[in-house]
């Protein structure tokens, strides 16, 4: 029998996390042998709060993780009902990233599902006050939930740039994916500015060849590697010159990307603010769910 796979979904019972809980259920029915984890983190500040909003000696800390839970197995028990699958839930106590990173390295997790909370550069838009290190420590791809429309997936969007990070991002994904759905393979072509050239006295014409060659270069990388794959999957190609982040936002918007998938390149988190990845920009500024594979 194939082994148990687990679907680790975090909640603190928003709306958002409702969304997200929804689409972690609608995962799991999609693999086989699979089983998702409904996890609720209670943090000592939360009971502290709750105790001095109360006014109560009564409110201990038993009764709160007590009332999570009744309130956790509710959930669980409604998800099963209507997916079919095994729902279990979970209440820990402690720090938020340290515990679901635990978890998801104690059942070997195949993905972590999150909701997201808003957006902004140095605010990671994730369940609670999650920071950034969860996704960058996670040791399976993250999922963070930002539509509101729990439909399977139809268009997906994976960013390529052909190292080995960018068939992870592939591989990682597709056993999400609905067979029916649309991938786009997408490469982001850098080129020097026009004005920048005219500096150096490049004609606009060398400029339009160069394009067009590394164009062209570029898609038959792309045939190449959706003949290698040679996957049932519905994988299509999309080739342009630009600034990476600003044309797959751009894509984005105009063609009604439900998924975007990027590769988690292996940098620390300092790294990270400080270079402002594509990754990053994803995360922040994507009005779309986000798929954060790992790197190997």
């Amino acid at each position: 029998m194939p082994e148990k796979r687990y679907i680790l979904t975090a909640t603190d019972m928003s709306d958002w996390a409702k969304y997200a809980e929804h689409k972690g259920a609608e995962l799991t029915k999609r693999l086989e042998n699979a089983e998702m984890l409904l996890v609720n983190v209670q943090e000592q500040s939360g009971f502290d709060f709750y105790a001095m909003l109360m006014a109560s000696q009564v409110l201990t800390q038993d009764i709160i993780r007590k009332e999570a839970e009744k309130a956790l197995e509710e959930a669980a028990r409604q998800l099963s009902e209507k997916e079919g699958i095994t729902v279990t839930p979970v209440v820990r106590s402690g720090k938020v990233p340290n515990e679901i990173q635990a978890l998801l390295e104690e059942k070997k997790a195949v993905l972590l599902v999150i909701g997201a909370h808003g957006q902004g550069y140095h605010f990671m838009p994730v369940i609670g006050n999650i920071p950034a290190k969860l996704i960058q420590g996670s040791p399976c791809p993250v999922l963070i939930i930002r539509q509101e429309d729990l439909r399977p997936y139809k268009k997906v969007l994976i960013p390529i740039d052909f190292s080995e990070v960018s068939i992870n991002q592939i591989l990682q994904s597709m056993p999400f994916l609905p067979e029916d759905a649309e991938i786009i393979l997408m490469s982001v072509c850098e080129s020097p500015s026009a004005s920048r050239l005219r500096y150096a006295n490049i004609s606009v014409e060398i400029l339009e060849g160069y394009r067009r060659k590394v164009k062209q270069e570029a898609q038959e990388k792309i045939n190449q590697l959706i003949e290698a794959l040679d996957s049932p999957m519905n994988l299509k190609s999309h080739v342009q010159i630009g600034i990476p982040h600003q044309a797959i936002l751009e894509y984005i918007k105009k063609n009604g990307i439900d998924l975007l998938v990027v590769g988690k390149h292996p940098r620390n988190r300092l790294e990270e603010y400080l270079v402002g990845s594509t990754v990053h920009y994803a995360i922040n500024e994507a009005e779309c769910d986000v798929m954060i594979t790992t790197p190997a």
